[in-house]
């Protein structure tokens, strides 16, 4: 997996639309995702595909070659990360993970969350233009109540969820545009179906790894 792709997924999973506890949610099916970020060699597009299925999430990511998965399964208290070209996994405990990544959320009283009324139909749904702004600017999320709550498996067992967070908690984010007018993230397909128990678990023939040890605190 390339540095970008982490990226992405960071930018996916760790802070666009945080929810608190994950519950399951009454669409089953798979979100098409387009995500964009900027890098030193210019501005790159990727693929993702979010696969919901009764609480459960698997999110694919750097397509074929290469490609990374993460499976959330909040029954486990486990976070897994597939890597297809190894035939291997990591495995991670979701309180751990949700700790790892608290300190990048923009404390609570910094941020204000203003609904629009502005409508307007991305992948076939119908969303509502929220402004979430803090002092870094004022970020534009295109939400839909048809999805059920955006689930961030990095995210999803932490117990406080701060107020700002509770407004939107309900809802998935179809289009996320920023300060300065990128779009890093925008739902591209929406498909109903019913998804193989399969998808949310570990191949048999896949190896576990070990987590890469964490440099000492000084």
């Amino acid at each position: 997996m390339n540095r970008w792709t982490r990226g992405a997924a960071v930018a996916l999973l760790g802070g666009i639309c945080a929810t608190g506890r994950v519950e399951a949610q009454a669409f089953e099916g798979s979100i098409s995702l387009r995500m964009s970020g900027r890098t030193p060699q210019g501005s790159m597009t990727q693929q993702m595909e979010y696969l919901v299925r009764a609480g459960k999430l698997r999110v694919n990511m750097g397509g074929q070659a290469g490609g990374m998965t993460m499976i959330a399964v909040p029954q486990e208290k486990k976070l897994y990360v597939l890597v297809a070209a190894q035939n291997a996994y990591m495995e991670m405990n979701l309180p751990e993970t949700a700790a790892a990544v608290q300190g990048a959320n923009v404390p609570a009283a910094d941020v204000k969350v203003t609904r629009t009324g502005r409508m307007e139909t991305v992948a076939g749904l119908t969303c509502e233009h929220v402004e979430v702004t803090s002092k870094t600017g004022s970020t534009d999320l295109c939400l839909t109540k048809a999805l059920g709550r955006f689930i961030n498996p990095l995210e999803g067992m932490r117990g406080a969820v701060a107020p700002w967070q509770q407004q939107i908690a309900n809802e998935f984010p179809l289009k996320v545009t920023m300060p300065d007018g990128t779009v890093p993230l925008e739902v591209t397909k929406v498909e109903r179906r019913r998804l193989s128990n399969d998808l949310f678990a570990i191949p048999d023939s896949y190896t576990k790894m070990s987590m890469p040890a964490r440099p000492p605190v000084r």
